[in-house]
C-alpha cells in the first residue's frame, strides 16, 4: 500500500510539472507570412538568473498570412517573442518585440509583460492574456500606454507600458498585425 501511495503521489507530481506552462498562440494576420522567433532572455537582457525557465523547444517556423500555431512555454519563462524580418538581431534587436516575465507569477509578484519599440518599431503587434489586460501597438506613435517608444530608455518614466497578471498558467494570444 506504501508503495502505491509513493507512486500516485510522483505521478500527481510529474503531471503537475507537465501542465506548468503556458499556451501561446502566436497568429499571423498580416498579409503576407512572418517568422516569429522566441528568444530566451534571462540572465542576458534580463536580470533574472535563478528560477527563470528556458524555451528549448523548436522555433515556430515560418506563419503563413492568417495562420496560427500554439507552442508551449514554461510556466517560469524569461524572454521575447518577435517577427523576424531579416535585420531582428537574435534577440528582437532592432524590431518591435514582445517582453515576458513569466517566473515572477506568485501572490506578491504577478507575471508582466508588454510590448517594446525601444530598439525601433517594425509591425503592429498584439499581446491578449486570458483574464488580464491586452496590450496593443499598432504605429509607431502608439505612446507610453501600450508600448515603449523608439529610443525611450527611461521605460516612460514609470514602466507604464507594462502589464501584469496574476500567478498561474496563462494562455496567451500573440497577434502580428492586429
Amino acid at each position: 500500500m506504501m508503495k502505491l501511495s509513493l507512486l500516485l503521489s510522483a505521478l500527481a507530481s510529474a503531471s503537475t510539472l507537465v501542465s506548468a506552462q503556458h499556451a501561446f498562440t502566436l497568429a499571423n494576420h498580416c498579409g503576407s507570412s512572418i517568422t516569429p522567433i522566441v528568444a530566451n532572455t534571462a540572465c542576458g537582457y534580463s536580470p533574472r538568473c535563478s528560477g527563470a525557465g528556458y524555451y528549448t523547444a523548436a522555433q515556430p517556423g515560418v506563419l503563413g498570412a492568417g495562420a496560427s500555431e500554439t507552442i508551449t512555454i514554461p510556466v517560469d519563462w524569461v524572454g521575447r517573442i518577435f517577427a523576424q524580418n531579416g535585420a531582428c538581431g537574435a534577440s528582437g534587436e532592432d524590431c518591435t518585440i514582445t517582453e515576458f516575465n513569466l517566473d515572477t507569477g506568485d501572490f506578491y509578484t504577478p507575471q508582466a509583460y508588454d510590448i517594446s519599440n525601444i530598439q525601433g518599431f517594425t509591425q503592429s503587434i498584439e499581446i491578449a492574456a486570458a483574464g488580464c489586460d491586452t496590450v496593443t501597438c499598432t504605429n509607431v506613435n502608439c505612446g507610453c500606454t501600450e508600448a515603449y517608444p523608439p529610443g525611450d530608455e527611461s521605460g516612460c518614466g514609470d514602466d507604464s507600458p507594462v502589464r501584469a497578471c496574476g500567478a498561474g498558467n496563462i494562455a496567451f494570444t500573440i497577434t502580428f498585425c492586429p
